[in-house]
């Protein structure tokens, strides 16, 4: 074995990646899952305040970062790493919402860091053998889709994890967030900024081969898989997820690549100012009322069409999309104590398959709410009748929390 090898750049990447494949499974034993949660909750008293372990050691080692590699320190590099941050932040506004996660929870973080980590490993291996930087982006971006969806496949067949593909898009968020980071604050910078300019190609060939158009897509693309595939964590949308993931992409990337020529631009533009015209017409209209509409897979909120999605509405008015399930478990439970609400109102579909992890499937229920020290109603019933019940206790000015299931 010839001398050094242990340095090997290749060596690197299979160890790293053995690593990414073998962790979930390691994390099978609950207690390691119990203990890595915990930790995230851990805090010192200083100053009179509490103050959480977790994000203070990340702090000091930023700075012992910051103060070793000071000589290398740019703004540009900088600007790279706040640009990584606010991807971090934009994911967590879209993942685990019911969970509630602190931004600093090691749970939720683990994704980005380990798939940008990789994507570092990966770089610094294939970079110095000459291969173009376009290849090197699409195979750091694949081995990560591969590894991520290899592990969320078999997890698939263990009694106590589950398929989610949510998480194979935190995986790959986590390897674009790499790459931004790499490219944004290394060697490439000037000539990826340089590109920025030409998004657009008249070949279709071309979006593959310049870096920065390709780094455009990918990030748009996970985005989407993102912000979908945390709308639909179940096994069972996995098709209707790819689908719609695949079918958003095309469409951004058709308005991209067509925006370029005058007559498709003036198109495109016309199509989204009388769409916005026409909504905001719908919502003056219909501001002051409340679900106007509901049928399967549709409802109209204040002149807001909702399509196929689950909502939640809050008690304040606003609504946003959630999770699609039919069982609710004791996170999702606790949420929506925590939103301090003195009705809880569950839509469990146009069939009444969803609402289930209450205590009872009955229609009317009281659960005692440890945030309030006193008891919640919990009103369950097929979506119809739930949006008639919302919109009687919305009428008489109560404080009540709205869980639709939108469609079976």
């Amino acid at each position: 074995m010839r001398e050094g090898w242990i340095h090997s750049t290749r060596l690197h990447v299979v160890m790293y990646s053995a690593l990414l494949v073998a962790t979930p499974f390691v994390m099978l034993q609950s207690f390691l899952q119990q203990a890595v949660s915990r930790l995230s909750r851990f805090s010192f008293p200083a100053l009179g305040q509490e103050i959480p372990i977790v994000p203070t050691v990340a702090l000091l080692a930023v700075v012992a970062l910051l103060v070793a590699f000071r000589s290398k320190l740019t703004l540009r590099r900088i600007a790279a790493g706040g640009i990584a941050l606010l991807l971090i932040a934009l994911a967590q506004q879209f993942t685990d919402y019911y969970a509630a996660h602190r931004f600093y929870d090691l749970q939720q973080n683990w994704h980005y860091i380990a798939y940008g980590i990789f994507a570092f490993v990966m770089y610094r291996d294939l970079a110095p053998r000459g291969m173009p930087l376009h290849r090197i982006l699409l195979l750091i971006y694949f081995c990560a889709l591969l590894y991520s969806s290899f592990d969320e496949a078999f997890q698939k067949h263990m009694s106590n994890r589950v398929f989610d593909i949510s998480d194979i898009a935190k995986d790959s968020w986590g390897s674009v967030i790499g790459m931004v980071l790499l490219l944004l604050g290394g060697k490439h910078a000037d000539a990826l900024i340089a590109d920025w300019k030409r998004l657009r190609h008249g070949k279709l060939r071309d979006y593959i081969h310049h870096p920065m158009t390709l780094l455009t897509l990918m990030t748009v693309g996970t985005f989407l898989l993102l912000i979908i595939g945390s709308l639909l964590t179940d096994y069972e949308h996995l098709t209707t997820v790819i689908l719609l993931a695949l079918g958003a992409f095309v469409l951004f990337f058709l308005v991209l690549h067509c925006s370029q020529y005058r007559v498709c631009k003036y198109t495109f533009l016309g199509i989204l100012v009388a769409g916005v015209a026409v909504q905001s017409y719908s919502y003056y209209t219909y501001r002051d009322r409340c679900i106007t509409h509901n049928q399967f897979g549709l409802t109209v909120y204040k002149g807001i069409p909702i399509v196929f999605f689950d909502v939640l509405f809050y008690p304040d008015r606003t609504f946003r999309l959630v999770d699609k399930k039919h069982d609710f478990n004791q996170l999702d439970r606790a949420f929506f104590l925590k939103q301090e609400t003195d009705i809880l109102v569950i839509g469990c579909g146009a069939q009444n398959r969803g609402g289930n992890g209450f205590p009872r499937k009955t229609p009317c229920q009281f659960i005692y709410n440890p945030f309030t020290k006193r008891g919640t109603q919990v009103i369950l019933e097929p979506t119809p009748q739930a949006c008639e019940t919302f919109n009687r206790l919305r009428k008489e000015g109560k404080n009540v929390l709205f869980v639709l299931h939108n469609t079976c």
